[in-house]
C-alpha cells in the first residue's frame, strides 16, 4: 500500500501537467466534429455517399459480419463506388477539396476489391520445370442426357476433379483412381452430389450434404486429404447454398409490361437472396472448420454460388488465394444462363501453393455452369525433384489400367 502510494505522489505532477493538454485536445475534436457536422448539414447526399461508400468497401474487404445484410450492402459495392465519385467531383465543384480528397482516396481503394472481378495473369515465377497439379471445378448439372453429343468425359480429366451437382457417370469414373462421393436420392430414377475424383491416393475423407426443408437436398462439401508425392494435401469440393434466382422471369415481366408479375419475382427474389445469404454464411464456417491451420497444404474449390464481391469469397480471400482472381485472365465469366455476367464458381489455395495458371473452359457448355480448371505447384518442390512428386501418382495410373 505504501509502495501504490508513493508511486502516486511521483505521478501526480505528471498527470496534473496533463490536464490542460487533454482539456485542448477534447476542445479541438469537439470543434472539428462540429465543423464537419455543419458542413454535412451542408451536403448531406454528397457526405452519405462517401460515408456509404467506405463502409461498404470495408465489409467487403473485411467482412467481419455474417449477418444476411451484409450480403445486399455488398452487392450494392459498384453502386457505391459510382455515388462516391460523384460526390466527390461535386464537393470538389463546391470547394470542399478536403473531403472530396478523401473521398478520391477511398475511391481508388476500392479497387483493391474490385480487381477481384478480373483475372490479371501475371506470374513471374519460373515454374516450367517444376511439377504441376491440375484441379477441375465444374457444376456438372447431373450430365443431363440432353446433353447429346456435347458431352465428352476426356475433356473432364485433369489430376484432380470435383463435380458439383452430380450423378454417377461410368465415363468420368473410368478415368480416375480414387473418388469420394456424397450423393442424394434427387428423384427415384437419379441421385446426385458431389463427387470428387483423384488419380493420386485418398488417403482420408470427410463429407457432408445439407439438409434442405423447402428444395432438394443437392448441397454439401466433401473433404479429401490426398498423398501427393512426398506430402499431404487437402482438398475441399464445395458447393454452397442454391437460390434458384430467376431474372429471366423477372426480365420478361418487365418487357411485357406486367407490373404484378413482375413485383411478384422482385419480392421472390430479394427472399431468396436473404435465404441464401443466412444459409451460405452458416456453411461456410462449418467448411472453414476443415480449412483453417490445417497442416496440409489446401485447395477449396466448387460453385460458391456468390460473386467475388459477396460474403464467402471476402472471407476466404483472408487466409487463401483466389486461383483466376492470381493467375486468370479477363472476366472468366462461369455460369451459362442468365445472368451470364457472373463468376460464381471458384478455386481457393493456400499460401502453401504457387498458381500456375486458372481458366474458365467456356467451350463446354452442355451445363449451365463452365468448367474452372486451375494448375498448381507446391512451393516446397521448386527445389525436389519432379521424379519424387511423380511417383505416386504413376502407381495411380497403372491402377486404373489394371
Amino acid at each position: 500500500m505504501i509502495v501504490y502510494k508513493r508511486i502516486l505522489d511521483l505521478l501526480s505532477p505528471a498527470l496534473r501537467s496533463l490536464g490542460p493538454a487533454i482539456a485542448d485536445m477534447s476542445q479541438l475534436i469537439a470543434r472539428r466534429y462540429q465543423q464537419l457536422f455543419r458542413r454535412y448539414q451542408q451536403f448531406p447526399i454528397a457526405y452519405t455517399a462517401l460515408g456509404y461508400l467506405f463502409f461498404t468497401m470495408a465489409l467487403c474487404y473485411y467482412p467481419i459480419v455474417g449477418h444476411w445484410l451484409t450480403g445486399f450492402v455488398m452487392m450494392t459495392l459498384p453502386l457505391a463506388i459510382l455515388g462516391g465519385f460523384v460526390a466527390c467531383v461535386y464537393l470538389m465543384l463546391k470547394k470542399q477539396q478536403m473531403i472530396a480528397t478523401a473521398g478520391l482516396i477511398w475511391v481508388l481503394f476500392s479497387f483493391l476489391v474490385v480487381k477481384r472481378l478480373v483475372g490479371i495473369q501475371a506470374n513471374d515465377t519460373d515454374v516450367s520445370e517444376a511439377e504441376t497439379l491440375n484441379v477441375l471445378s465444374f457444376n456438372s448439372e447431373t450430365f443431363s442426357v440432353g446433353a447429346g453429343s456435347k458431352f465428352n468425359a476426356s475433356a473432364l480429366k485433369a489430376d484432380i476433379a470435383c463435380f458439383q451437382e452430380y450423378s454417377p457417370n461410368p465415363q468420368i469414373e473410368g478415368q480416375y483412381a480414387a473418388h469420394v462421393k456424397k450423393l442424394t436420392c434427387f428423384d427415384k430414377d437419379r441421385e446426385i452430389g458431389l463427387a470428387l475424383f483423384s488419380n493420386y491416393p485418398i488417403v482420408n475423407q470427410y463429407g457432408r450434404i445439407w439438409n434442405r426443408s423447402n428444395g432438394p437436398d443437392i448441397n454439401g462439401f466433401v473433404c479429401a486429404d490426398i498423398a501427393y508425392g512426398a506430402d499431404t494435401i487437402r482438398v475441399v469440393n464445395v458447393h454452397l447454398w442454391s437460390m434458384g434466382v430467376r431474372t429471366s422471369q423477372m426480365v420478361d415481366a418487365l418487357k411485357a409490361g406486367e407490373v404484378g408479375r413482375f413485383s411478384a419475382e422482385l419480392v421472390d427474389t430479394f427472399r431468396r437472396l436473404k435465404e441464401g445469404f443466412e444459409n451460405r454464411n452458416a456453411q461456410l464456417l462449418e467448411v472453414e472448420s476443415f480449412t483453417a491451420g490445417s497442416r496440409y497444404p489446401v485447395i477449396i474449390c466448387g460453385d460458391f454460388n456468390e460473386t467475388p464481391i459477396g460474403y464467402s469469397y471476402g472471407k476466404l480471400s483472408q487466409n487463401f488465394s483466389n486461383a483466376f482472381e492470381k493467375a486468370g485472365k479477363g472476366l472468366g465469366f462461369t455460369l451459362n444462363r442468365h445472368p451470364y455476367c457472373v463468376r460464381i464458381d471458384q478455386q481457393f489455395a493456400s499460401q502453401d501453393w504457387h498458381i500456375k495458371t486458372c481458366q474458365t473452359l467456356s467451350g463446354i457448355s452442355f451445363s449451365d455452369h463452365f468448367p474452372v480448371m486451375a494448375q498448381y505447384v507446391l512451393k516446397k518442390s521448386l527445389n525436389v525433384p519432379a521424379s519424387i512428386l511423380t511417383q505416386q501418382k504413376l502407381v495411380s495410373q497403372s491402377t486404373i489400367k489394371n
